[in-house]
């Protein structure tokens, strides 16, 4: 921030009373530097302190004619400044009228003296002003904080005056002030001023006067420190702010690909542990609502052509055997099921949608669910309504709704997923993202033969609908004009035992105590059921300082 060096030189100026070139363009033209072999010349590249920067010439180079301010008669610095400054030094009035830039020059004489030339360099063009200290020291002045350059204002004239303000050693200073004085007159008086009189095209009547370039280059080649600081400053929040806008543009694509793995029912965010989802009322009374019936009641045992397996058809009662809701269960090994139960697996139910007459059978399982699992109350046959997930357990209505509408999205038996294909429950958000990703990679590095944990990826899951559906077809194609040619089986009579179905109960108590009425007992159960459950920490309300949840907030994906 400091001036490098300091030149004086003469230059000579038309008189504008008797030359035309005095004025206008040419006047840069006429202006000329006279050799030094006869006039002066002074250069100063060391010891000279800044003591204000302000306004420096952001050129690298402030430059003007040489002069002393004037004070006004009524000054006390008047009288005090001539015991310093020659009475015939150059001032204002002495120099060129012409519109060309000052520099000051004046001794730091006391606190007032100081003030007065400041404020009379004020009212010129100055573009600096030199201080030396009124002594005989080449040294280099005190740093601009010494108390010697404090004028008992906190510094302020350092930030009033609109141009720098440097220091110059005391010698070359008085040095300075001195040739002002021979300068400061006609072509007669100055030094040399015969022979400069006689070179072409000079007229005794023309100005000879000091000329100071002040050398600042060093503040405009190099940044200074607190441009650079906040260079880089710009530079980081443009590299923050790049780095941000790509984290939220990658984060937002993230979210937009679970938002559809999840509609397309190859991610279970509930099964997978990553947040608890419920069904609102609106998708559960689209679930089907069906009249219970016991499909124990007439059980007919028949042969298939092979005379190696045994089926048995259901047929309900008042019916036509044509006409009847017919269950083919198919058993491979009729000798297991002496007087025993028989629980067919659900793939072994064939739904026969061929005869327009014939009505498709429920998918839960006979002989499997005689009670509801929540409320433990027993299912009456063509009394008790029922609704069925799609996984097809099947449940009372006000007991499954209050559960899944409240609690779980997860049927309570199987644990699958019970909401419609292409509905997402949820909106998506960064640490569901997060924790998705994170369980995708272990399910990757680490091998499991659990085969649930199989089943709940889209592909493996996908596959195996594709191939209970291919096979659910397949045994669709037996009508009922085949199953009543069928031969008996060869074998020994077999004796089908079906389970008693438990009564409704009505004794509503529960581990909390006994309940008056029904939807306060179903509400406990629910409520009962749920204590069970694993606790699922949601990922978007973790207790965390807050400069971390803003540091997630403009830098998506840091965990």
């Amino acid at each position: 921030m400091s001036a490098v060096g300091i030149e004086t030189y003469v230059l000579l100026f038309p008189n504008e009373e008797w030359s035309d070139d005095s004025t206008g363009a040419n006047l840069d033209a006429t202006v000329a530097q006279l050799s030094p072999n006869i006039s002066f010349s002074q250069v100063i590249e060391d010891n000279i302190q800044s003591l204000s920067v302000k306004s420096v010439d952001r050129s690298g180079v402030a430059s003007g004619l040489l002069y002393v301010p004037d004070l006004g008669r009524d000054d006390a610095c008047y009288n005090i400044s001539k015991e310093y400054i020659p009475a015939n030094v150059t001032r204002q009035a002495n120099l060129p009228p012409t519109d060309f830039t000052l520099i000051a020059i004046a001794p730091w004489i006391n606190i007032e003296c100081t003030r007065s030339f400041l404020d009379a360099a004020r009212l010129d063009p100055n573009k600096a002003f030199l201080f030396y200290l009124p002594d005989n020291s080449t040294d280099k002045p005190p740093s601009s904080s010494s108390s010697v350059w404090d004028l008992q204002d906190g510094g302020s004239w350092k930030r009033n005056n609109m141009y720098p303000v440097y220091a110059l050693p005391g010698e070359i200073g008085q040095q300075l002030v001195r040739q002002l004085a021979l300068y400061s007159g006609n072509m007669t008086n100055v030094p040399y001023g015969h022979d400069i009189s006689e070179l072409p095209g000079v007229d005794p009547r023309d100005y000879v006067r000091l000329y100071t370039e002040i050398d600042t280059s060093n503040m405009t080649t190099l940044p200074t420190f607190w441009v650079m600081i906040v260079v880089v400053l710009a530079v980081l929040v443009v590299i923050l702010g790049l780095t941000s806008g790509c984290m939220h543009w990658t984060q937002r694509r993230r979210r937009s690909s679970l938002k559809r793995r999840v509609e397309r029912g190859e991610v279970n965010l509930e099964a997978l542990g990553i947040t608890r989802l419920t069904i609102p009322q609106a998708l559960l009374d689209k679930l089907p609502v069906f009249v219970y019936r016991d499909e124990s009641e007439n059980i007919e045992a028949v042969s298939l052509d092979d005379g190696n397996e045994t089926a048995l058809v259901v047929v309900e009662e008042n019916k036509p055997k044509a006409t009847a809701t017919s269950t083919v269960k198919r058993l491979s090994e009729p000798s297991s099921i002496d007087s025993a139960i028989v629980l067919p697996p659900e793939d072994a139910i064939v739904d026969i949608s061929t005869d327009p007459d014939v009505e498709l059978p429920h998918k839960f399982l006979p002989y499997a669910q005689p009670s509801c699992p929540i409320c433990l109350d027993g299912y009456v046959s063509r009394v008790t309504e029922i609704r069925e997930l799609p996984c097809g357990h099947i449940f009372h209505p006000e007991c499954i709704d209050a559960y899944l509408g409240t609690n779980s999205s997860l049927c309570p038996l199987c644990k699958q997923c019970a909401l419609p294909p292409g509905y997402c429950p949820v909106k998506i958000t960064n640490g569901m993202v997060r924790r998705e990703r994170n369980l995708r990679r272990l399910r990757h590095h680490v091998p499991t033969e659990d085969p649930e944990a199989a089943i709940r990826t889209g592909q493996t899951w996908n596959r195996m609908k594709a191939m209970s559906s291919r096979s659910k077809h397949a045994r669709a194609a037996i009508s009922l004009r085949e199953l009543s040619t069928l031969e008996p089986p060869l074998t020994s009579p077999t004796t089908y035992v079906v389970l008693e179905r438990p009564r409704p109960s009505l004794n509503y108590a529960t581990s909390e105590g006994p309940r008056s009425t029904r939807q306060e007992y179903v509400a406990a159960r629910v409520r009962e059921l749920a204590s069970r459950q694993t606790p699922i920490q949601d990922p978007d309300r973790r207790e965390r300082p807050k400069w971390r949840s803003n540091l997630s907030k403009a830098f998506p994906g840091f965990a």
